[in-house]
Parts: C-alpha cells; structure tokens; sequence
C-alpha cells in the first residue's frame, strides 16, 4: 500500500531540494502524509473489493426506506456514512482491481488532488507464464506507456510499471488542478484571468490583467513534475516590480501558492 503514497514523498524530495521558504513549502501535502498511518492502518483491515462495499451501502440504504424513523434508522446512517468513509479510504491508496477473471485483470489507477479522487484511469492486463501485456487502456496520450510496458512488463515488474505511471497521473491532475483553482482565486479577487496549457500541461501560460496592466505567466514543466523548470514573466508597464521575487515564488512553490501571493502583490 506504501508505494500508493510515493508521489506524496517524491514531493517531500523535491521540498527538501528546493533552496528558500523550505519550512512553508507543501505544507498541505506534509500535513496529508502525516494522516497517511491512520489511513493504512484502516485499509489493514479491508478485506473486501470496492465493489462488495458498494453492494453493502446499496443494501443499507434500502434498508432504510424499510425502517421505521428512529433510533435504528439514525444507526443506519452513521453505518452509511462508514461505509462511504471506507470506500474512500479504499480508493484514495489509489491503485486497485477492480475487474478479475482467469487469464486477465482491470486495474484502476485514481489520481487525486489532495484527498480527493479526481479522475480515474483503468488498464487491461493479460497474464502470461511469467509476464503480462496490456490488452487496452484509458491512460492520457502523453504518458509513455508503450515504453514503460518493453521496460518493465516482459519480466513481470507489474509493481514498478504501476508506480510509474501513477506518478505520470498524480503530477498530471495536481497540475490542472492548481491551474482552475488559481483561475478561480484571481477571478475572486477581481482581476481578470485566463490560462492557456497544453494536454499534458508541462506549459502553462497565466494572464492576469487589472485596470492599470497585464501580466503574461510562462511556465515550462517536466512530465513528472510539479514543480516549474523555467518561468518567464512579462508586464504590459515600464514597472518592473516584484518580477525577481515572483519568479523565486513561482520556481519554489506549487502554482497556487504562488499565485496567491503574486495576486496580493497585485491588489496591493
């Protein structure tokens, strides 16, 4: 279940590479990790598939439409509400089976933003005598998966090939996320904002615009990556305040943490 949490810890690294503003960098993720031991500590105890546990919510909800009001039927809804809280504990690990027959298997890869489930990806696997090929899969174009499949798939390295891919996921949708939320964040604070950003999101451009200039926000990042390589800035205004320390910001911090304070500095 460990591996489940490796991109939690590849940030760690990341943090711990970083020069400046170290003690407030990905405090968010730190403080998720810290509740990583509960979350293990129930999924020890899951000895039932994700399905099974839909199956158990169904049959308590239609329980109760049956129950008279009471003290049984408020039982039932904290039972429900149990269950709901296992599922997710369940899915939020991040790799399951979710389809299983003789001679293949369906994994379900869920990528998260924090601790929620944001989209999930399923992969067909074949088992041969001592490897395993895959039949289909809904991975985004831009991960290598033929590659990774000759590397580590022919001699059976199913845990490695999962890994590796789960991290192409999770830096993925981390990245989309960060960009809607700082587009919503801007747009709060009255500035104008737009983003440009290709499929994969390893660019990204920012605009943000108040009544006196615009700021134009390049962003160039690796595939496994959450962190920016390059930054480039450019201002509609003969002023160039702020540039240095925001592309300091922009190199050290996730997107919305940087923008949250470069959008201060704007407003300010």
């Amino acid at each position: 279940m460990t591996d489940c949490f490796e991109f939690l810890e590849k940030l760690a690294v990341e943090k711990e590479n970083r020069e400046g503003n170290r003690n407030d960098l990905f405090q968010k993720w730190i403080q998720l990790k810290s509740v990583r031991d509960k979350l293990l500590t129930k999924l020890d105890h899951l000895d039932r598939t994700e399905n099974d546990l839909d199956k158990e919510i169904e049959t308590e909800l239609k329980d109760q439409g049956i129950e008279s009001q009471g003290v049984h039927n408020q039982e039932i809804r904290e039972r429900h509400q149990y269950l709901q809280d296992l599922l997710s504990v369940y899915r939020i690990t991040g790799t399951h089976v979710c389809h299983e027959d003789k001679h293949q298997f369906t994994v379900c890869l869920d990528a998260a933003y924090y601790d929620t489930v944001v989209d999930s990806y399923l992969i067909e696997f074949k088992a041969r005598e001592n490897s395993y090929i895959i039949n289909r899969h809904s991975l985004p174009e831009f991960i290598p998966t033929l590659q990774l499949e000759k590397e580590h798939l022919p001699h059976g390295d199913l845990s490695t090939f999962l890994s590796v891919i789960k991290n192409y996921l999770q830096d993925f949708v981390f990245k989309k996320e960060e960009v809607e939320k700082v587009k919503k964040f801007a747009t709060e604070n009255g500035l104008s904002c737009s983003a440009q950003y290709t499929s994969s999101y390893d660019f990204v451009e920012v605009e943000l615009e108040d009544p006196n200039q615009v700021y134009r926000i390049k962003l160039v990042y690796g595939l496994m990556n959450v962190l920016p390589e390059k930054v480039q800035i450019e201002e509609d205004s003969e002023t160039q305040q702020d540039i240095k320390q925001w592309k300091s910001v922009l190199l050290s911090k996730p997107l919305y943490d940087s923008f949250s304070q470069i959008v201060k500095d704007i407003l300010d």
